[in-house]
């Protein structure tokens, strides 16, 4: 069995986007939505990413995989090059830009209006700020 089909096994409501990406109900938490993106690379490994902030680890533990599960065996040396695709589409990263904007400009108008900010509220901020991040390097790799 390779990844993407053990990891498709365990998730509720897989539905393909595309070739080699699929959305399902994330196993980490209560997901009432489609919430986790799951898509296959061009060597056969998964990528996931929870929209509601669930880390890898966590999804892969609520599958009852580990890790190196999202991970098909080596048949070539590690010296080969490899084939660097998108993590997101464009779409995905727009939603995902949009989500991660809002949760900025909500603590922004929190922290005018004088509303203390948790720490719990601040780390979301520079989970938020990473990816923000992420994708303008995403960008900067596909438009170089």
């Amino acid at each position: 069995m390779t990844p993407i089909d053990n990891v498709l096994g365990r998730i509720d409501k897989p539905r393909q986007r595309q070739p080699g990406q699929y959305s399902g109900l994330c196993p980490a938490h209560a997901d009432k939505g489609p919430s986790l993106s799951v898509r296959e690379t061009p060597e056969g490994a998964v990528l996931l990413h929870c929209f509601a902030g669930c880390g890898a680890a966590e999804i892969v533990a609520a599958m009852g995989l580990e890790l190196h599960d999202l991970f098909a065996p080596r048949d070539k040396p590690a010296s080969t090059p490899r084939k660097i695709a998108n993590l997101l589409t464009a779409g995905q990263a727009l939603e995902l830009l949009a989500d991660e904007t809002r949760l900025v400009a909500v603590a922004l108008a929190n922290y005018f209006h004088e509303v203390a900010l948790s720490q719990q509220d601040v780390d979301r901020l520079l989970t938020a700020a990473g990816r923000i991040g992420l994708l303008r390097d995403q960008t900067r790799k596909t438009h170089a």
